[in-house]
């Protein structure tokens, strides 16, 4: 019965992985690399960090998500990019000047279709093009992805991040193993389905402490 459940799962994932860029080959990419966020700073390399970035972010973001001012951290601190391209104000959203300063400022996608890119909007179902999608990428649209928020906030946030890592939020138990029970297919209550996936997005085993 679990055998049979199990390859349920692998064939609906597989489908829907297969479905999700949409036949879209992936872009080769070369990425720099991208340091993990400090846990320390001074406010002049915070500036350096984010002075290209709030050269086009100026009127919805801040310098940073945290309210407090203790917190010294940059735009690239998290997301990664590029923070030495700035743009002037003559150059027009939608222009070929202004596509061509967020190529170098922002980290490109390995499916730039499937994403919209450059638009912001994301695709109606990217569950499974996640995991297809380049650790990099991930972190500059969402440095909380539990396959990047190590590098993004572990200097500061491990403790919450290692508990994250166990949660119901990270492994989907509740989806896996309540469906199971309430349908009959498996007699625990206690959940022992779920999913993981690497920081490449493959497959992984969650092992219990």
């Amino acid at each position: 019965m679990l055998r049979s459940l199990l390859a349920t799962l692998i064939v609906t994932f597989g489908a829907s992985g297969a479905l999700a860029a949409g036949g879209e080959a992936p872009t080769p990419r070369e990425y720099p690399v991208y340091p993990p966020a400090p846990y320390g700073q001074t406010q002049e390399e915070v500036a350096v960090k984010s002075a290209g970035c709030m050269s086009c972010h100026e009127k919805t973001d801040s310098p940073s998500m945290h309210i407090s001012g203790a917190v010294a951290i940059g735009c690239t601190d998290c997301h990664g990019g590029n923070a030495e391209h700035f743009r002037d104000k003559s150059v027009k959203p939608g222009s070929v000047e202004y596509t061509e300063i967020l190529k170098k400022a922002h980290v490109l996608p390995l499916y730039p279709k499937t994403w919209h890119w450059p638009t912001s909007a994301n695709p109606k179902r990217s569950y499974t093009l996640i995991n297809r999608e380049s650790p990099e990428y991930m972190r500059f649209v969402n440095p909380s992805d539990y396959r990047i928020v190590r590098e993004a906030c572990g200097a500061c946030h491990m403790r919450q991040i290692q508990a994250e890592e166990r949660s119901l939020m990270a492994t989907s138990a509740m989806l896996w193993g309540g469906a199971a029970y309430n349908n009959g297919i498996l007699p625990f209550k206690r959940y022992v389905l779920g999913e993981a996936y690497t920081r490449e997005g493959k497959a992984a085993i969650l092992d219990s402490p």
